[in-house]
C-alpha cells in the first residue's frame, strides 16, 4: 500500500459540496482505498474560469491504496459532475 494525496476541487455551492466529497469519499473506499485524512481547504478564488465557476471549494484526502488501483480511482474522478478539477499524486516518503 502507498499513500496517495488527492486534492479536489468541487463546486463552491456548500449543497453540492457537501454531497460531492460525500460520494468521492465512498468511491474512493469502494476502490479499496483507506482515507486517512481529510482536510478541508475552503473557498478560493480560480486563477480562470472552470465550467463558467470562478470559485471552487478546495478539499484534500489522504489515502492507502495499491498502486494498480490509481488510473482505476482516476477514471472515475473524472466522470465526477459536481468536481470541477482534481490531482492524484504520491506521497514522498
Amino acid at each position: 500500500m502507498r499513500t496517495y494525496e488527492a486534492v479536489c476541487v468541487f463546486r463552491p455551492e456548500d449543497e453540492a459540496f457537501n454531497t460531492a466529497r460525500d460520494a468521492t469519499r465512498s468511491e474512493l473506499q469502494n476502490m479499496g482505498a483507506t482515507v486517512s485524512k481529510e482536510e478541508d481547504m475552503g473557498r478560493r478564488t480560480l486563477a480562470y474560469p472552470i465550467k463558467k465557476t470562478s470559485q471552487g471549494h478546495y478539499y484534500l484526502f489522504v489515502v492507502e491504496m495499491e498502486p494498480n488501483s490509481v488510473q482505476q480511482v482516476e477514471d472515475s474522478l473524472k466522470l465526477k459532475i459536481d468536481m470541477l478539477r482534481f490531482l492524484l499524486v504520491r506521497q514522498e516518503g
